[in-house]
């Protein structure tokens, strides 16, 4: 079993390289890293650019280069807004505008120094701003999330009183390090002295780069193509997000010896706020250690705790989420004292006069055999205003499909039409964009 959390008074890395400096801290595909070197690395850095307001913006791809400028920039005393490198230039530009944010550095071009005299690493203060994540909202530019290192540490401590993960464990990088989930990844990593693996992850190169992982985030379209072949020898743990979760997966991984767990987080909240072993039940469990979970009068979710956000950035200014509680937006209720996540309010829409959920569909739906993950949207309709439509993905019958749907659901819920979800929106990052398959739906004018 794992230990109680440290409490560190320096940088986490700092603390691990004086306490056991010739341990492994990561691993690059096959190369071991140890604490010592990972501390020299760092401190090897040239200095970064450093604004009066110590905000900057990082391109954040899942590699060694990146971690280390990340880490030197803590260490240095910025404050880190971790960019997709695939934005566009004109998105860029809008998202760092919005936040006030005038740096942009790239790990894989030289920092130049010269824009600071060098000094000593800045004390770790846990309280301090440290990190900026974009929120994932699927209208408008994003908004620039901030946490402080306790917020981390403590989402950490959290998820750990309830899913296993010590100093002799491994945990691979597999979510991007723009996504809250993947930065979740590496304070799991700082918190407990454990290891890092460093490994190109796409595609069929996820089974190789678990070899040697006890634990890794992933989501079923993941799992489900691990579960195709000899399951990695190593691992033990699977913290599972990003979608409906087909217990028939769940049940074929336990049967491999793969523990997995499932949850509801999100960005303001440092990732994980409730969790459970997965047991095929709709519910994400109870709310973890140094969260609070209400439900309001109509249903919406409202959050608080240790974990919360210190504030959006906008404008170059922090701009608190709340005064108490947080309105998340989702919508959910209580089953057998376990939340259930009923959806979210902006995704509702209503087809004949009735209300429908899509999220909701997508739960009865799911079983059918051959789904991998399965989304409802809305398109127009002369007679009902909307009707929901089915994307797919999985070796489905269509036609079984829809026959399923209707002898499961009422009229208005029933999808009208089937259709496969094109390859290109499956390679968008850690979850697929509903905003995307619902262009995709308005481009193709399918019938």
């Amino acid at each position: 079993m794992a230990g109680a959390p440290i409490s560190f008074e320096t940088w986490p890395w700092l603390y691990w390289g004086e306490v056991k400096p010739l341990h492994t801290a990561l691993y690059l595909e096959d190369e071991a890293i140890s604490w010592q070197r990972l501390v020299s690395d760092i401190g090897s850095m040239p200095l970064l650019p450093k604004p009066h307001n110590r905000y900057v913006a990082i391109l954040s791809q899942n590699d060694y280069q990146t971690l280390l400028v990340i880490l030197a920039a803590w260490q240095q005393g910025l404050k880190t807004l971790l960019l997709n490198p695939a934005f566009s230039q004109a998105f860029q530009k809008e998202v760092l505008e919005k936040a006030g944010i005038e740096m942009v550095i790239d790990p894989h071009t030289a920092c130049p120094s010269g824009y600071w005299q060098q000094s000593d690493v800045v004390p770790f203060n846990p309280q301090d701003i440290l990190t900026l994540v974009l929120t994932s909202g699927s209208t408008g530019i994003p908004k620039a999330v901030t946490h402080n290192a306790n917020a981390h540490l403590t989402s950490t401590s959290g998820l750990f009183s309830l899913m296993p993960f010590s100093e002799s464990d491994c945990w691979l990088l597999s979510l991007p390090l723009f996504h809250v989930s993947g930065v979740a990844i590496i304070w799991r990593w700082l918190q407990r002295g454990a290891t890092l693996k460093i490994a190109y992850t796409k595609g069929d190169a996820l089974r190789s780069a678990l070899e040697g992982v006890t634990h890794a985030s992933l989501v079923p379209t993941q799992l489900q193509r691990l579960m195709q072949g000899e399951r990695p020898s190593s691992l033990t743990s699977v913290l599972l997000g990003g979608a409906v979760i087909p217990q028939a997966l769940v049940d074929e991984a336990e049967a491999k010896g793969i523990g997995c767990w499932c949850g509801y987080g999100m960005t303001e909240m440092a990732s994980t706020i409730t969790a459970k072993r997965a047991n095929g039940l709709f519910s994400v469990g109870r709310p973890l250690p140094h969260r609070e979970l209400m439900l309001s009068s109509l249903g919406e979710i409202m959050v608080k705790g240790d974990t919360l956000s210190s504030g959006y950035l906008i404008g170059g200014k922090l701009e608190p989420l709340s005064d108490g509680w947080f309105a998340t937006k989702d919508k959910g209720e209580w089953v057998e004292g376990e939340l259930q996540i009923l959806g979210r309010l902006d995704n509702m829409f209503i087809c004949g006069g009735e209300n429908v959920q899509p999220e909701s569909i997508e739960r009865v739906l799911s079983g059918f055999e051959g789904i991998v993950q399965l989304f409802i949207l809305p398109v127009a309709d002369a007679k009902w205003g909307q009707v929901p439509v089915a994307l797919v993905m999985g070796n489905v019958n269509q036609g079984d499909f829809l026959a399923y749907a209707k002898s499961l659901l009422p009229s208005h819920q029933v999808p009208k039409a089937a259709y496969s979800i094109p390859k290109h929106l499956l390679d968008g990052g850690i979850k697929i964009s509903r905003r995307a398959l619902a262009d995709w739906l308005t481009s193709e004018q399918l019938d």
